[in-house]
């Protein structure tokens, strides 16, 4: 529906562009700030990018409503291990706090850092060193003795397979490595889950490098140590990446979410029987390249709905689960055109009941906050928390004990292992860019419509000026919809506005829909005697340069402009011969312009004309 409003209101610019000054009664409006900063004008009229902004960020679905940004305070957990895929958060020695379990890529250790219970200082302790090429370990009780044991997955030829680490001593110093699989081929990831409701933890990996299975295994003996029996989940799944184990049918045992990079794509493999010995497979979407997966509720209807990251496809991506049947499936896509994103996770981090959706994407070197506004997955702000890391992984815990979610985050450069805590910013503001009536109108009101929470507000300020590089001072501060009398001289050809916005709450926010400014043009008093002014743009269209052609009595004083379809001025022409101006097809840095429509724009005294111009 946005769509079609904007096409109508652009042929409605376009239809006032070429009518008589006397009789336009104007009003601009600006309902999408998606296009982003850097346009200060002058602008025929307001699209969807600005000036300059300040902690204030915009809605994606549906794309460019206003709204305060969220602040991020990153914390080192460790820049020197080598590289890391996974980590994963963990009390690992049983005091209470949350630890961090990784795997260095590199340098061959499992190791895990200990929380000083703040957030700010992280001892190293290693579970296990000199074995290449592990991919990822997971923490869980496998056997069950109350403190938290490790799993792990490594891909080297000449220690490949599925392996466990006893935390012999509950502290996490001294650990006893088991082999639970050493002919599986080349896992990239493991994790732990009850998948035969026994009411211990089995462990779940599938096989890489262009192998075909995933599979679990529960151990044989009690306590468990390299015996294990193993059950194959699947025989047709290449090249697995990772696995997410959730009951996602909700009937009372666990199913398995897998990524995989061919084939399969991403799958749902409904446990059938209860015990993990029959399963049926679910094809949720036939994407090649899915790298990451994760489920939880989205839309906030009581059933799972699937998250994922697909690397070869470019983007991120929720699928509704429709009817609750885990059957049909509709994708939501957040994130395209991205290199190479590589981990997803969902989770309610900014506390206001919903489900967000955080992604790390590794060759863009960014991490991301898909923040639900309304708790149905149809209206999103997206929040870059980080970048210049090479992000692969994502996850959530309470690091420094406030009560609060933060981010865990896993890359394999730069800083490796860091946690990230956020926060929504108090207050912010953004400038609108200078827009251009074209003439000398008279100016009446303001109106817009917004979302205010309670905490929250939202005002605005005004500048407007006859010279666009001297705009003046902001004017006093209004706080709701009206009159313009008394805040900006009501002749002024050129406007600006500056929108501000408070919160009194974590993550409260007001939400700008639109501004509107309304105005009436002055007309022309007497002048009978008066030429009319109008321009003329000879050959039209071309593929050349083109003559602008003014009324003579008008030349010495009339100002040029030259705009694209967006409202941007392209190029201001001053060198005249005669009653004739001369563009050459080329923008203000003196680079071809592309091809497609123009507005010229000429403005003298209290009159203006336009001519629509096609350059080929």
């Amino acid at each position: 529906m946005k769509n079609v409003c904007r096409i109508n209101r652009v042929e409605l610019l376009l239809i006032l562009l070429f009518l008589p000054s006397a009789l336009i009664a104007g009003v601009e409006v600006q309902y999408d700030w998606s296009g982003g900063p850097g346009v200060t004008g002058p602008v025929i009229w307001w699209f969807d990018d600005f000036s300059t902004q300040s902690q204030t960020s915009w809605t994606i679905l549906p794309s460019g409503k206003l709204l305060l940004g969220v602040s991020t305070i990153s914390h080192v957990i460790n820049s020197n291990m080598g590289g890391c895929h996974y980590a994963f958060p963990a009390d690992m020695n049983g005091d209470g706090d949350m630890d961090v379990l990784a795997q260095s890529t590199h340098k061959y250790d499992v190791i895990w850092f200990e929380n000083d219970g703040n957030g700010e200082g992280w001892d190293t302790h290693v579970v296990s060193d000199n074995y290449p090429l592990h991919r990822c370990a997971y923490p869980g009780d496998l056997d069950g003795d109350g403190d938290m044991d490790v799993a792990g997955a490594n891909s080297s030829s000449s220690n490949r397979g599925v392996e466990w680490w006893r935390n012999d001593d509950g502290v996490g110093d001294s650990w006893t490595r088991f082999y639970i699989d050493d002919q599986y081929g080349s896992p990239g990831f493991v994790c732990c889950a009850d998948i035969n409701n026994d009411d211990t933890l089995d462990v779940i990996a599938p096989e890489g490098n262009n192998l075909t299975h995933i599979a679990w295994w529960e151990s044989s003996t009690t306590p468990p140590d390299s015996l294990w029996e193993k059950h194959e989940v699947s025989s047709s799944s290449r090249s697995g990446w990772e696995l997410f184990p959730v009951d996602l049918d909700q009937d009372g045992d666990m199913d398995i979410m897998s990524a995989c990079s061919w084939y399969d794509g991403l799958s749902f493999w409904e446990n059938t029987d209860g015990l993990g010995l029959s399963w049926t497979e679910h094809s949720i979407g036939n994407e090649t390249g899915v790298r990451s997966v994760h489920a939880a509720d989205i839309d906030g209807d009581g059933d799972f709905d699937v998250v994922c990251a697909t690397w070869e496809e470019k983007q991120a991506s929720w699928f509704e689960n429709l009817d609750g049947s885990c059957t049909s499936w509709e994708e939501h896509i957040l994130l395209s055109n991205s290199e190479w994103p590589r981990g997803v996770h969902a989770a309610d981090v900014t506390d206001d009941g919903f489900v967000d959706i955080l992604v790390a994407v590794w060759e863009d070197n960014q991490l991301f906050l898909y923040r639900n506004l309304d708790g149905t997955g149809m209206e999103w702000s997206v929040h870059l928390l980080k970048s210049g890391w090479w992000f692969q992984d994502v996850d959530v815990a309470d690091f420094n004990d406030d009560g609060f979610i933060d981010i865990l985050a896993g890359a394999t450069d730069a800083v490796e292992v860091s946690w990230h805590e956020i926060s929504g910013y108090s207050s912010g503001w953004l400038e609108s860019s200078i827009l251009d009536v074209g003439g000398y109108p008279e100016w009446d009101s303001i109106a817009w419509t917004a979302e205010k929470p309670a905490g929250t507000d939202l005002f605005f300020q005004i500048k407007s000026s006859n010279d666009w590089e001297d705009m003046g001072a902001w004017c006093d501060t209004i706080f709701e919809p009206g009159s313009l009398v008394g805040y900006i001289d009501s002749t002024h050809r050129y406007i600006q506005y500056r929108v501000g916005m408070t919160t009194e709450t974590r993550f409260g926010t007001p939400i700008l829909d639109e501004v509107r400014f309304y105005w009436s043009s002055m007309g022309i008093e007497g002048g009978s005697v008066a030429e009319e002014f109008v321009i003329t743009a000879i050959p039209n269209p071309s593929a050349g340069g083109v003559s602008i052609i003014v009324p003579s009595l008008y030349a010495e004083d009339v100002e040029i402009f030259v705009y694209d379809l967006s409202g941007k001025v392209v190029r201001i022409l001053s060198e005249r011969n005669g009653s004739t101006f001369i563009w050459d097809g080329r923008d203000s840095s003196g680079h071809e312009a592309p091809t497609g429509t123009y507005i010229i724009r000429g403005v003298v005294e209290d009159r203006s004309a336009t001519v629509r111009f096609v350059k080929l």
